[in-house]
């Protein structure tokens, strides 16, 4: 088994910058209280807890959602072009933020040379997550770390790629940087990392779409997205280079429209078995699900893509 599998948790802490004006006032307790409360909640989206977005190509079928999730997750393994076994042997990858670690256990499912390391700081979906590795036959090649992301205690330069799906957007700053300042560090040189998240394309986004973005963001925990600019100039920053931005606003949007359905007769199905009280964790996820969607309307000033870069070699 790689060395990343062996954590070391004496790392010292790192000053944090006071957070900019469109960041709100988020902790890092709200989060995992959230995700703790609404855990179970994900599996009306998906029953094998992709906790994103799906991505739809041509000969998917835009009804079924679960096809697309998992597609998005073999698009971010393509992305860190990690080759094949009989070319570079073992591999060990690492899922910064995994959620209950859906596209870990689609990678390492599709590749039997293949390690996962994920990391989470919710407690339950490392429970949910170790329950569907071994029903899906791959517990002994993944690996469940309770930990900060941007703290992870994981030996330096041991991770053959990462990535972020959906889950860079709770790091603090429009910049992300202390999460781009420990990809860096854990990845080795010439690995790569790939980021699947919403973005803000402006600093000062229009007064409707800021109001959106901070109802959502609010919500769902989520202290702020990152800017553009901000975190490509974070990457360079911290050694990454062959940095691209792609949109993927048109292939997440078959999925996104799930949603309004979705939503709609969960909220109610809810409503009924708990006699119409949900606590506010529940009330606030439901109310971002919708805003999720209205915010994908404001192209001025929001885009949904993949930011790939990879570790500068020397």
């Amino acid at each position: 088994m790689p060395d990343v599998f062996q954590p070391d948790f004496r790392l010292p802490g790192t000053a944090r910058p006071a957070p900019p004006a469109v960041e709100g006032h988020v902790s890092r307790e709200d989060t995992q209280d959230y995700f703790t409360e609404v855990a179970d909640d994900y599996r009306a989206w998906s029953p094998s807890y992709n906790m994103h977005f799906g991505f739809w190509r041509l000969g998917l079928n835009p009804l079924r959602r679960e096809g697309m999730l998992i597609e998005m997750n073999r698009t971010v393994g393509r992305a860190l072009q990690l080759g094949t076994a009989a070319t570079t042997g073992p591999r060990c990858v690492l899922d910064l933020g995994c959620g209950a670690g859906a596209t870990s256990r689609t990678l390492v499912g599709d590749d039997p040379a293949l390690h996962a390391v994920t990391v989470t700081n919710v407690p339950v979906q490392n429970g949910i997550a170790a329950r569907l590795d071994a029903r899906a036959g791959v517990a002994d090649r993944v690996a469940h770390v309770e930990a900060d992301y941007t703290r992870t205690g994981l030996p330096a330069a041991q991770a053959d790629g990462a990535w972020a799906l959906e889950s860079a957007c709770y790091a603090e700053g429009t910049a992300k940087a202390d999460f781009v300042r420990e990809a860096a560090r854990l990845l080795k040189p010439g690995a790569r990392l790939v980021v699947v998240d919403g973005f803000l394309l402006r600093r000062r986004p229009g007064r409707l779409a800021g109001w959106l973005h901070r109802l959502w963001a609010d919500s769902w925990a989520v202290p702020t997205l990152a800017v553009r600019e901000d975190f490509t100039a974070a990457l360079r920053a911290h050694g990454f280079e062959d940095i691209a931005f792609t949109s993927l606003r048109w292939r997440v949007a078959p999925s996104a429209l799930h949603i309004p359905v979705l939503a709609t007769r969960f909220t109610l199905a809810e409503l009924w078995k708990a006699r119409g009280r949900l606590s506010p964790w529940r009330r606030k996820h439901i109310v971002a699900s919708y805003c999720a969607l209205a915010l994908g309307m404001f192209w001025r000033d929001f885009d949904y893509a993949m930011v790939t870069a990879r570790r500068r070699a020397s």
